[in-house]
């Protein structure tokens, strides 16, 4: 991601398949300051994506080429998932809280808002990136909010709507590219140092 003004992801042409190529294209969008958590939705064949200090929401759907945003307040957005079998529903990151919103992206309006959840983690933190992984369950970490990144300053969890929140690693300084595979056998996380797996 970049902080440039403009955001470049990997696009994918079709439902990825790791046997399969796959088409790569570039997509600039104006005016974002920190674009994150690129998303694909195989159902909508729609990227979603944020740009953390917008604080905005983007709906890209390479078919039209049409992008749809929207603002969500003033906290630092960290990601956007669908949630599975609700149309326009969303988790999403929100500063220190894990969010759930309606937001309707043929009206483009935020219809509800309800937090779910609050990490644990001081006012000085925001959450950075997040993904789920094949059985629901969210995954996110946490790093310094501002211009000057603490090592060792956040965390990462583990989130399920029965569970809660539970800690599970701390002292990690930037969770980025989060990956889970459809077995959910193993796990990747790259941090500022290095790869989890």
């Amino acid at each position: 991601m970049h902080r440039n003004g403009f955001l470049s992801l990997a696009i994918l042409s079709s439902v990825v398949n790791l046997a399969q190529m796959v088409n790569i294209e570039r997509l600039s969008v104006d005016g974002i300051t920190l674009g994150e958590g690129p998303h694909w939705d195989v159902k909508s064949q729609s990227l979603f994506f944020v740009d953390i200090r917008g604080p905005t929401l983007f709906k890209y759907t390479p078919a039209t080429e049409q992008i749809v945003s929207i603002k969500t307040g003033t906290d630092p957005v960290g990601f956007i998932i669908p949630v599975k079998g609700k149309k326009d529903h969303f988790v999403i990151g929100e500063k220190l809280n894990i969010t759930l919103i309606h937001w309707d992206t043929t009206s483009n309006q935020i219809v509800s808002k309800e937090v779910l959840d609050t990490l644990p983690e001081p006012s000085t933190n925001r959450i950075n990136d997040a993904k789920c992984d094949a059985s629901g369950r969210l995954w996110l970490g946490t790093m310094t909010d501002g211009k000057d990144i603490e090592d060792g300053a956040g965390s990462f969890y583990s989130y399920t709507k029965k569970g809660g929140v539970k800690k599970q690693l701390k002292k990690i300084t930037i969770s980025n590219g989060i990956a889970t595979p459809t077995n959910n056998e193993k796990f990747w996380e790259y941090t500022r140092y290095g790869c989890l797996a």
